[in-house]
């Protein structure tokens, strides 16, 4: 059942310890809104433990309090509630995820309420809004850092507030934020707008690769380890690459498959007006948004890419959702 930001805020107040997570390979939602939850409640004076995975990566190691994120727990001392942000499957946040009672904050359409609180709302453009609608709920502090991330966390989601997730509660949320402090042009130059050289020669090699389906309907990338490798790029220097098949005119659905280990390939999708990319990444074990998704393959980049187009094919023809 649906929580409440009211009732996530109480249990948040009640309790004094609390462990902080996102899903394995974040992104600026992610991140952005473990950072400015744990922020506002350890300037609460609540104690608080930031988890992630692996250590941070460029660029969200420049989000405010990346710094303080740890990659290994100290399991002799319990929480009085775990918080799972952004992710909409318990897997993705590895055994982390069993910490008990555990609070489910997300917006992707996917998520299939595994916490014992869930707040889950689709039609929120970001787990940052709702992070800001609870740490308003509870009456927590919102500093500049904290401001900053959930901006960030915004920001990044809409794509600049240019996707169609862009609400005008998000709008109005940005500028509460604005006037906290967050400076959107800084903000932006730091999370979306500073690229890396090796990032640049990613992308020369990315575009060379773009190749075209089911009569232009699809427009699909495909970069190989060895590309990475020859960059001198990481796999967070591919961020965002997906959109840019998803800009060639009567394009529907953006493809870009990233090869992640040997036999294994990352797939996220990027659809324009007609076609649900969550539903269609739901057959392959994935999921995500309306407009943006994805999910994981095995197998020979030939087979995994084969068996892709052609349940692609049965969704733009309408056989499925």
């Amino acid at each position: 059942m649906m929580t409440s930001p009211d009732r996530i805020a109480a249990v948040l107040s009640d309790g004094n310890r609390f462990l902080l997570m996102t899903h394995k390979d974040p992104d600026a939602d992610g991140i952005g809104s473990m950072l400015a939850l744990g922020k506002s409640l350890m300037d609460a004076g609540k104690e608080v433990v930031l988890f992630a995975h692996e250590p941070v990566q460029p660029p969200l190691d420049l989000l405010k309090g990346a710094s303080e994120i740890v990659t290994k727990l100290d399991f002799e001392r319990g929480f009085d509630a775990a918080v799972a942000l952004d992710c909409a499957v318990k897997g993705r946040l590895g055994g982390v995820g069993n910490h008990r009672p555990l609070i489910n904050i997300d917006h992707h359409e996917s998520n299939d309420f595994f916490g014992d609180l869930n707040l889950i709302e689709t039609g929120s453009s970001s787990t940052g809004e709702l992070v800001f609608k609870v740490i308003e709920a509870g009456g927590f502090p919102v500093g500049r850092d904290v401001a900053e991330n959930i901006f960030a966390a915004i920001q990044t989601d809409t794509g600049s507030f240019r996707y169609g997730n862009t609400t005008a509660e998000a709008l109005r949320i940005a500028a509460d934020l604005m006037e906290r402090g967050a400076n959107p042009w800084e903000i932006s130059r730091k999370m979306m707008d500073s690229y890396s050289l090796p990032r640049l020669r990613l992308l020369e090699m990315a575009l060379g690769t773009i190749e075209f389906h089911h009569e232009g309907r699809v427009a699909m990338m495909i970069l190989s380890r060895e590309m990475f490798r020859r960059a001198g790029a990481q796999q967070m220097d591919s961020e965002r690459f997906v959109d840019y098949p998803r800009f060639v005119f009567g394009v529907e659905l953006g493809v870009l498959i990233r090869e992640t280990d040997e036999n294994d390939y990352k797939f996220s999708l990027r659809s324009n007006t007609q076609l649900n990319a969550a539903r269609l990444a739901s057959r392959f074990g994935g999921g995500g948004h309306v407009r943006a998704a994805g999910f994981r393959s095995q197998g020979s980049v030939n087979s995994v890419k084969d068996g892709f187009l052609k349940e692609a094919g049965r969704f733009l023809d309408g056989a499925c959702g």
